[in-house]
Parts: structure tokens; sequence; C-alpha cells
């Protein structure tokens, strides 16, 4: 995919000026199946959007597990840690698959949201829709049996249980992998898998 029909197709940049800016500051880059974009603690230098591959976000417990906080799929979606880009990083962010993303360094950013208002309300949505998307995790997490979870996840994230390691998809939904694995084979079961 070009890189302006990226910025005017996927995210839906209409004023040509801020679409040409943003291909000047801008650059793609491919990162390899396990990569980290940023680390948790590390101040991020770079906003990254997501052309195509998976990326998770990982928290890592006291006990030294790693929990999977967040998977980015779709293209366009950021990929980034959290959406205040001038703290440290809350979380890791790594590559689950090869990922082609868009990334644009933060003083550029920065400079480009003051200069441009409709990025402004563009970045204000992404925050939004990302909220919204953290929300439907709890609930689902919180309020859901293990069954209902596994279904929400394949409504809400189609075709990634075929593409990820179940132990990652277990852990987004806060089971164990002996759960999923049972789950999915209940569901095959009743031919619904």
């Amino acid at each position: 995919m070009l890189l302006i029909d990226f910025f005017q197709k996927v995210l839906g940049i209409s004023d040509e000026a801020l679409v040409q800016e943003a291909l000047r500051v801008s650059e793609t880059r491919v990162l390899k199946k396990g990569e980290y974009l940023i680390r948790q603690g590390n101040m991020p230098t770079h906003v990254y959007f997501l052309m195509q591959g998976i990326a998770r976000g990982v928290l890592t417990d006291v006990n030294g597990k790693e929990i999977t906080d967040c998977l980015v799929f779709q293209c366009g979606s950021p990929v980034m840690p959290s959406s205040d880009i001038s703290q440290p990083a809350p979380i890791d962010i790594q590559t689950l698959t090869e990922c082609e993303v868009v990334r644009i360094a933060i003083p550029e950013v920065n400079r480009m949201l003051k200069e441009y208002p409709t990025l402004s309300e563009l970045y204000r949505q992404l925050v939004m829709d990302w909220s919204r998307v953290h929300w439907e995790l709890k609930i689902a997490i919180y309020q859901y049996t293990a069954m209902e979870r596994y279904q929400w996840f394949q409504r809400s994230y189609p075709g990634l249980s075929e593409k990820i390691s179940n132990k990652y998809i277990a852990s987004f939904l806060n089971m164990t992998p002996v759960t999923l694995s049972r789950l999915k084979q209940e569901l095959k079961r009743q031919g619904d898998a």
C-alpha cells in the first residue's frame, strides 16, 4: 500500500496539506516476528500505525509472568503503549507476526497536532476508539464465562485464533492455555469452532 493511500483512505485524512506533511515526516518499517517496538519504562520516540501484521501489548506481573494486555491487527490501528505519548511506556509492544508499520517521530507529531486541527480530531477519535476496545475487553474478562470470552474473541478478533499462539490468546482472555484448548475442542464437537 502506498503511504498516501494509507493516510487518505485508511486514516481518512482529507486535508491535503496535512497529508503532504505526514508523507514528508513518516517512514515505513518492516519488523520481524518477536521484535519489540518499545519496552515498558522507556519513553516513546515514535508514533506507530499498523499497516499489516499482528502485535500485542505485554505486561509482566509480580511473578515475571507475561500477560497479553491488547492485540493490534487492523490496518490503521495505532501500535502504542498508551494514548499519552509524553509518558514512559506502561507496557511492552511486541510483534507476533512480521509487521509493517508507519512511524512518525514524536516531536513531529506534537508539531503537527498544533498546526493541523484535523489531526487533533483524528487523535481524539483514535483515543476514544482505543478506550472503547479496552472497556469491551474489561467487560468480557470480568462479566463473561470462559466460553463467552472465547466466543467474544472470535467475533471481535476474526481469524486471529489461526494466526497467533494459543498462549497469547489465553493470556489475553485471562485463562490458561489448557482451558482455551478445552473450549476449542468443545466448540469443534458442537460444530461451531
